[in-house]
């Protein structure tokens, strides 16, 4: 009996320790990871903060700056001392007058330290005669939000957030092929729509990988999207669009509705490949808790899931359309614009995008579940 007992206590202190062993062995890899991790990023700050050499444009560093203010509203005269930082003028100094705003919307408030890109013109023997200030560096900032973003994504997600990360940069460079293709003379419509069935399989590929469940989030994704864009172009037919203004896009050369459509359909593939992909998952993984559960009860519980996703992904949809025109809000309150006018003129785009997303991520919600629910209904446990 004492033996039996011995025994058994042998086991679970044996299984304890091989716990134990594991737990030690994640931390310690999480921890190489992350100490990999953070001196990556530090090489990537020090080469992003010294990469002047690596430009055609002359670049300038102000070194000194003199200022004046202006007597009757804010704006102020600069005098700017700079060095050059790069090129064969590397090392000469370089001064330029500048006027400065509080708005700063015309102008840039130069500081010390800042880089600056100088347009400059030389005589026979190469020597500078005049110069001018071209603009800002803004690469730097720009850099270190986005080392903070990949050092934070794969530190928290790990293989997880390796594949979200490379999802974002396929979809980058398919946006950038949009683009270059539709400047060659492609037809706008047919480019973006390939590239969005594009973005979509790869994207859900890349982060889920090839199974029944990424299969469900695609179907879903691209059946709600084509329901959606149908109920807004049958609104836009019956309503004659009207009460849809388009000024901000009476400098384009093509037409604005299209312009407009095809911009809804690419700001809503996001929200609705979302939902999608959560409600799939969810549907999956209570198949493999309980491969005998009830149809009834699973739609029941996948709602649950859909509804709570639903408020806060539409929520996030208007918060996006709305922020970028804040400026504009501002603007337009501080010339005695009524808010009326500025709902209903001024940003009457975005609450339109805003709206329209969030009808797609509502339909998304049922329309995925059911298609869910019909291709997976023969999965197992263990089962991909």
């Amino acid at each position: 009996m004492f033996s039996k007992l011995h025994s058994k206590d042998n086991i679970k202190n044996s299984a304890i320790s091989y716990k134990n062993q594991i737990f030690n062995k994640k931390n310690k890899n999480f921890y190489i990871k992350a100490i990999l991790l953070i001196i990556v990023g530090l090489i990537c700050y020090f080469f992003i903060a010294n990469n002047e050499n690596y430009y055609n444009k002359t670049i300038g560093k102000v070194i000194a700056v003199d200022e004046t203010q202006g007597n009757t509203e804010y704006i102020k005269n600069q005098h700017l001392k700079t060095i050059i930082m790069n090129g064969k003028h590397k090392g000469e100094k370089l001064e330029f007058d500048n006027l400065a705003s509080y708005s700063k919307i015309f102008d840039i408030d130069y500081k010390i330290n800042d880089r600056i890109f100088i347009s400059i013109t030389e005589d026979e023997k190469g020597s500078i005669i005049s110069s001018y200030i071209l603009g800002y560096k803004r690469d730097k900032y720009l850099g270190y939000i986005a080392i903070i973003f990949v050092v934070l994504i794969l530190l928290i997600g790990g293989s997880k957030g390796f594949k979200s990360l490379t999802s974002v940069i396929v979809n980058i460079l398919i946006f950038y092929s949009v683009i270059k293709l539709y400047s060659h003379g492609y037809n706008l419509w047919v480019i973006t729509t390939i590239m969005s069935i594009i973005f979509v399989i790869i994207s859900i590929l890349i982060v889920s990988g090839i199974n029944k469940k990424s299969l469900c989030a695609i179907v879903g994704t691209m059946v709600s999207i084509i329901i959606t864009m149908i109920i807004t172009a049958i609104v836009m037919t019956v309503t004659n669009s009207k009460g849809v203004y388009y000024e901000e896009m009476e400098f384009l050369m093509t037409s604005p509705e299209q312009i407009f459509f095809i911009g809804l359909m690419i700001g809503t593939i996001g929200g609705i490949m979302d939902i999608a992909i959560t409600m799939s998952s969810a549907i999956n993984e209570l198949y493999n808790k309980n491969p005998d559960i009830e149809r009834k009860i699973l739609i029941q519980s996948s709602m649950e899931i859909g509804k709570d996703v639903m408020a806060t992904m539409a929520n996030t949809l208007v918060f996006v359309y709305i922020s970028g025109s804040i400026p504009t809000i501002l603007f337009w309150l501080r010339n005695g614009l009524s808010l009326s006018y500025i709902i209903g003129i001024g940003i009457n785009l975005e609450i339109i995008r805003a709206l329209i997303g969030s009808i797609g991520v509502v339909i998304s919600i049922p329309i995925t579940m059911y298609i869910s629910v019909i291709l997976l209904k023969e999965r197992r446990i263990g089962v991909n």
